[in-house]
C-alpha cells in the first residue's frame, strides 16, 4: 500500500478522533486494513473512501464540524465534477465521501446533503447496515513518532458489509449504462480477496447478519448479483478477476481457476440464507 495514502489516512483519523468521531473507511483501503496482516495481494489504491454514518450525522452541529474538519483543517477542495462528495488535496490525495440513506438529512440527485453547498455524501443505499459489526483498527504511528503509544483509530466495515458494497459496485460498473471495465475489474478483484481471506469467525458473523437481514432488499439484491455474475467461473465477475494482471499472472491457468473456484464456493456459502455456519 502506498505510504502517501496511509499518511493521508492517519491525518484524517487524527482530525476525526479530535472531534470525538471514528472515521469509517471503505473501498480498497478498507480491505487493506481488514486483511493487512494476512496478505500482500491487496491492490494499491490512491484514494480514501470515507463513509459518514447515520449516527455521526444525526446532529447538525456535528455535520458542520465534519465539514469544517475536511475542508478547513485538512484543506480538501472539491473536484471540478465532484458535487461536494469528491475532494482532493494537492495533486494526488483523493477523498470520496459516501453516506447511507438518512432520515435527518436531505437527499437529492443521488447525494446526501450533509452540509449544503459544502459537504455531501454519495448516496449508498446498500450501506444501510454499515454500522453493524464494525472493526476497529489502530493505525501505526509514523517511525518518527516512536515515543507515542498507539495511534489514531479508524473503523472498517465487517467483511459481510464490505462484500455487499463491492458486489453492488461491481454490478454498477458491469452494467450497460455505466460500464467501466477497469473499475469493474478492481471491484471483482476485491470480492475475490475478501472471499479468499475471510476467517472462520467472519463466516460465523455472516450467519448472524443473515438471520437479522436475510429478507432485506439489500441482501436479496446481493444474492441476485452473485447468482447472475459470480455463481460460475464463466460469468462476468470471475472473468474480470481472471483477466487481472494482479491475479497470479505468472501461474498456469488451471491453478488460477482453482483459486477462483475456492473463492466462488466461499461466496456462495456466505450468502446462503438456508445454510449453517
Amino acid at each position: 500500500m502506498d505510504n502517501d495514502v496511509l499518511d493521508q489516512l492517519r491525518r484524517l483519523a487524527e482530525a476525526f478522533n479530535r472531534i470525538g468521531l471514528t472515521p469509517v473507511i471503505c473501498g480498497g483501503l478498507g480491505i487493506y486494513l481488514l486483511f493487512r496482516d494476512q496478505t500482500q495481494d491487496v491492490r494499491a489504491t490512491h484514494d480514501i473512501s470515507l463513509m459518514i454514518t447515520d449516527s455521526q450525522a444525526k446532529e447538525r452541529a456535528m455535520r458542520e464540524r465534519i465539514a469544517e474538519t475536511i475542508t478547513g483543517e485538512l484543506e480538501y477542495v472539491v473536484w471540478e465534477d465532484g458535487k461536494h462528495f469528491r475532494f482532493t488535496r494537492g495533486s494526488a490525495q483523493q477523498l470520496d465521501i459516501l453516506a447511507p440513506p438518512m432520515e435527518a438529512v436531505a437527499m437529492e440527485g443521488g447525494r446526501v446533503k450533509l452540509v449544503r453547498a459544502k459537504l455531501h455524501g454519495r448516496l449508498t443505499p446498500e450501506a444501510c447496515f454499515i454500522e453493524e459489526d464494525l472493526r476497529t483498527i489502530v493505525l501505526t504511528p509514523p517511525a518518527s513518532d516512536v515515543p507515542r503509544t498507539g495511534g489514531p483509530v479508524v473503523h472498517v466495515p465487517s467483511p459481510t458489509n464490505m462484500l455487499i458494497l463491492k458486489l453492488f459496485a461491481f454490478d454498477d460498473r458491469d452494467s450497460a449504462a455505466r460500464r467501466d471495465e477497469d473499475r469493474a475489474a478492481a471491484h471483482a478483484y476485491d470480492i475475490w480477496l475478501i472471499a479468499s481471506l475471510a476467517r472462520p469467525s467472519d463466516h460465523m458473523q455472516s450467519r448472524e447478519f443473515l438471520r437479522r437481514h436475510g429478507t432485506s432488499d439489500v441482501v436479496e439484491k446481493a444474492c441476485a448479483i452473485i447468482a447472475s455474475k459470480f455463481s460460475t467461473l464463466d460469468q462476468s465477475g470471475w472473468r474480470h478477476v481472471l483477466a487481472s494482471k494482479a491475479f497470479y499472472s505468472d501461474r498456469p491457468i488451471a491453478e488460477r481457476r482453482e483459486h477462483l473456484d475456492r473463492a466462488r464456493r466461499v461466496l456462495l456459502r456466505w450468502f446462503d440464507r438456508g445454510g449453517s455456519a
